[in-house]
């Protein structure tokens, strides 16, 4: 029987501890006697800065407060310009879901109460809640040949999984995926690996590292695969469930592309994700196209973040700008 070192709590989950103290009645009592809980706790709570960090912070909020409290005594305003940040300035958190089965919960014991004490409908259980598989912060990946920037193609932004999906294997918290990826591509197994995906969802916050403003990219769900039938290399696609972005003639709505290798032998990879914009009106034809400057992105990103309120509206008019733009296509 293996001893519960305290310096090895910190690199283990809540479930993988309740696990742990739930194997025997002597681990059980190990885990009570090196405090493992607490210790579990102190390493997942973020860490307070030091008083000098707080002290510099306070100050430069307080400068920030005089220098707006200046800035609206003036008779007359200054114009304010929004500069936009770039992608490389935001980090994504990133979560990967999996819901049960669709199956209809079946009724409690409160509920057979309630059935007979009352002639109104027979209340039941909500869904269960999505199972968390992993979850964490990424930064854009640096293109092919270059190390100083995020990695853009087309308005595409793409984050590098191959190191979350080495730590989802190693943790065994996805056996689903790694299943439906030993199916070969064929017309036997797409009709299982698309029932399997629909019940999985991706989280996306966008933080701002500036300010740590937070923008929700959106939760996404299966919308198609676009790979080819008995290719290895798939490609899901994923829509968000609601719009980034509203406007009276357009909308600006979050896809994403979900990059994975089957391989029938057990080596099948969860390799890539992509996310990018795509804008629709009833005005277009083509109700489907796709932003192509990733630089919008950012944008869009940045005015929802928060700017300066005298600045709103000519960002505004600049989105709507990109609305006239694609008309003309």
């Amino acid at each position: 029987m293996i001893p519960l070192l305290p310096p090895l709590v910190e690199f283990m989950d809540p479930m993988s501890l309740c696990h742990y103290s739930g194997t025997s009645k002597t681990l059980r009592k190990d885990v009570r006697d090196t405090k493992a809980w607490e210790l579990l706790a102190k390493a997942q709570l973020p860490r307070k800065r030091d008083a000098a960090s707080e002290a510099l912070s306070q100050v430069k909020s307080h400068v920030r407060r005089r220098l707006l409290a200046d800035a609206m005594a003036q008779e007359t305003p200054q114009p304010q310009t929004f500069r936009p940040n770039q992608i490389e300035e935001f980090t994504f958190f990133v979560r990967f879901e999996e819901s049960a089965s669709p199956t209809r919960a079946a009724p409690t014991y409160r509920d057979r109460y309630r059935r007979r004490a009352s002639p109104s409908p027979t209340p039941t259980r909500p869904p269960p809640r999505g199972r968390v598989v992993w979850e964490g912060n990424l930064r854009c990946d640096p293109p092919q040949g270059r190390v100083d920037g995020p990695s853009f193609a087309n308005g595409f932004i793409s984050f590098d999984l191959r190191p979350v999906w080495d730590a989802i294997r190693r943790a065994e918290s996805w056996p689903g995926m790694e299943r439906i990826l030993k199916n070969s591509v064929n017309f036997g197994s797409v009709d299982a690996n698309v029932n399997y995906l629909q019940r999985c969802k991706i989280s996306i916050v966008a933080i701002r590292d500036q300010d740590e403003a937070m923008v929700s990219v959106g939760q996404f769900i299966l919308d198609n695969p676009s790979s080819p039938i008995g290719n290895p290399n798939q490609h899901y696609d994923f829509r968000s469930r609601t719009t980034l972005f509203s406007s009276p003639r357009f909308n600006l709505q979050m896809m994403a592309n979900l990059e994975v290798t089957h391989n029938t032998e057990g080596y099948g990879s969860v390799d890539a994700l992509e996310i990018r914009l795509a804008h629709h009106s009833p005005e277009l034809v083509r109700n489907n196209g796709y932003v192509w400057d990733e630089s919008r992105f950012a944008y869009v990103l940045s005015y929802l973040a928060g700017i300066h309120h005298l600045a709103r509206e000519s960002a505004l008019a600049t989105t709507e700008n990109w609305h006239v733009e694609a008309m003309r296509f």
